[in-house]
């Protein structure tokens, strides 16, 4: 799936329930999301149960790595994959460049940078903090797209 087919379904979930936040998203999309001891590594994943979605969080997460967690399931569920797939590790957030993994990814990241204006940002490093973008995850971000939709009349501009 391409980046901008993702992107448009990131768009369409926002506008439907007119929310960004992953949680609200689920409930509204009715994936129960629990808290569970997944050990130290894993930190997430996502089920189905009875045909009932289901993202299960470590409960030893802390709350930034639970809500990059839930943006990064959902985004397995809005994008259709099937339940096997793997488990969202510390060891493994890196940079993937195709398969589920990247859409999952690339989903959470577009939802994170969902209606930003760059122009409203000092710059980039700026802009990826205040919308909890891990540094593991900066490659995702389509700099030309946010570059190209900033609106530059209303602030200083990063670019």
């Amino acid at each position: 799936m391409s980046k901008e087919l993702i992107r448009d379904k990131v768009a369409k979930l926002v506008k439907k329930f007119d929310t960004t936040d992953p949680v609200k998203l689920c409930m509204c999309l009715d994936i129960q999301c629990e808290f569970h001891d997944l050990g130290k590594d894993t930190m997430g994943f996502r089920t189905e149960i009875c045909r009932i979605s289901y993202i299960a969080l470590n409960s030893r997460n802390s709350n930034e790595d639970n809500f990059i967690t839930i943006c990064h399931e959902l985004g397995h569920h809005v994008c259709g994959h099937s339940t096997n797939t793997e488990f969202l590790k510390h060891s493994n957030l890196v940079y993937v460049r195709q398969g589920v993994e990247y859409e999952a990814n690339t989903f959470m990241v577009e939802l994170l940078t969902y209606g930003v204006n760059a122009a409203e940002y000092m710059n980039e490093e700026q802009l990826l903090r205040d919308h909890n973008v891990p540094r593991w995850a900066e490659r995702y971000v389509d700099w030309n797209y946010i570059k190209d939709n900033a609106d530059l009349s209303s602030f200083d501009s990063i670019y």
